[in-house]
């Protein structure tokens, strides 16, 4: 009886778990030939940037699988819109929780999906995150080549502190210094956007206002 009731409920939550498993959306991929394919596709709201998407022409189809070998780029309705990068990635950890002793520049060169987070008449937003940080890129029209924007967190003991003799936390804000060259190029220099530059941090909210406010320029 035990094993009846067992076997009933597995078969009453198939549906659901199968529901909870898989959300598709409306969406379309281009593939590297260049080939636009609509249809839906199983989006998860990733908090790491996928490397493979399943994808459906039709929901009554079964899924194919599609990475970053197969497309450039692809599109979830109005909720999230993804493009191929061929190219460096830095690998530095910057947590504070586990800092490094010694100032990483490694990098190496990987194929992955960048998540498109805003993208105007001067320049495009990019993000990219896996297991080890979050980085983000910038791309400038009229190609919108991402280039990633730098940002080190490092505990230099080469220089001490005079008062307690020891080493000194390094917030490297390249980063900075990139953005501000464009909002300079494109007129935005303003207040409100140093103020977002300088009091806020690397995080995709007040780079996403940063870029904005780069696209509007003047204005």
């Amino acid at each position: 009886m035990r094993t009846f009731l067992k076997t009933l409920l597995a078969i009453l939550l198939l549906p659901v778990l199968a529901a909870a498993q898989s959300n598709y959306k409306a969406g379309y991929v281009i593939t590297v030939k260049g080939d636009t394919i609509k249809g839906f596709i199983n989006y998860k709201g990733w908090d790491l940037n996928p490397r493979v998407i399943k994808f459906k022409k039709t929901l009554k189809e079964d899924a194919i699988k599609f990475s970053v070998s197969d497309i450039s780029y692809f599109s979830v309705g109005k909720v999230a819109r993804y493009q191929r990068y061929i190219g460096l990635i830095s690998m530095d950890n910057v947590s504070e929780d586990h800092m490094i002793e010694f100032r990483d520049t490694s990098y190496k060169a990987d194929t992955v999906f960048l998540e498109i987070l805003q993208k105007g008449k001067n320049i495009a937003l990019y993000s990219f995150s896996d297991a080890i940080k979050s980085r983000f890129f910038v791309g400038e029209n009229p190609d919108y080549a991402p280039v990633e924007l730098v940002y080190r967190l490092y505990y230099d003991l080469d220089h001490a502190d005079f008062e307690t003799e020891k080493g000194r936390t390094v917030n490297e804000n390249t980063y900075m210094k990139q953005l501000f060259a464009f909002a300079v190029k494109y007129n935005a220099d303003s207040p409100a956007l140093m103020r977002e530059l300088n009091y806020y941090g690397y995080k995709d909210y007040y780079l996403v206002q940063v870029v904005k406010m780069i696209n509007e320029g003047s204005k």
